[in-house]
């Protein structure tokens, strides 16, 4: 009986495991969606590429085409992206309308965003 309580707990061990790792690569890849599409013009409210949950984000630079990206509200509280609105804030001020302009390159934005719970993924 204990021999196989033990073997259980083994094969538990080893699913969990493997179940963990599956969720860290579902995360890496759900965190942020790449868009190659052009600035969104007045008539475009919202985007068919954002989902409920989501917004646009368009990293301006003037060393570089303005790359865009589709992330989840929950960044709307990360220091490092207040940061950036911060910036964008100062920059343009609250007149923006369709995609959220931030000025920063395109690398900068993602690294913020690839950066989950203390851990880069």
């Amino acid at each position: 009986m204990v021999k196989e309580r033990s073997k259980c707990m083994v094969m538990l061990k080893h699913i969990m495991g493997k179940l963990k790792n599956l969720l860290q690569l579902i995360l890496k890849f759900d965190v942020v969606e790449f868009v190659e599409t052009p600035r969104a013009n007045d008539k475009e409210v919202v985007p068919n590429d954002v989902k409920e949950g989501y917004f646009a984000v368009l990293s301006v630079n003037a060393e570089e085409e303005p790359k865009r990206f589709v992330v989840e509200l929950h960044w709307l509280t990360n220091p490092s992206f207040l940061k950036l609105l911060k910036q964008a804030e100062d920059e343009y001020g609250f007149e923006q309308k369709g995609v959220l302009e931030v000025p920063c390159r395109a690398e900068e934005l993602q690294k913020i965003l690839e950066f989950k719970i203390g851990v880069a993924v």
